[in-house]
């Protein structure tokens, strides 16, 4: 599947998007990956979240691998 045009990606009300400089990602892990990434690991997320820093709102949300790859820690 496609990703979206940066026009047509999911905003807060204030008009942040995951391409803005006001989004901070909030990563998810399994069980596995939390501990993997103890043992000095590079785990992939299970979920990551888009936040926006001026308003707090999570304005979107992805379980999609190919998105979760793009934002490995």
């Amino acid at each position: 599947m496609n990703e979206p045009a940066a026009d047509e990606l999911p905003h807060c009300k204030c008009g942040t998007d995951r391409t803005s400089k006001y989004m901070v990602v909030q990563r998810d892990y399994t069980f596995m990956g939390s501990l993997y990434l103890m043992w000095g690991g590079t785990s992939v997320p299970a979920k990551v979240s888009f936040m926006c820093v001026k308003c707090g709102d999570i304005f979107d949300s992805s379980t999609r691998p190919s998105i979760c790859r793009q934002y490995i820690m």
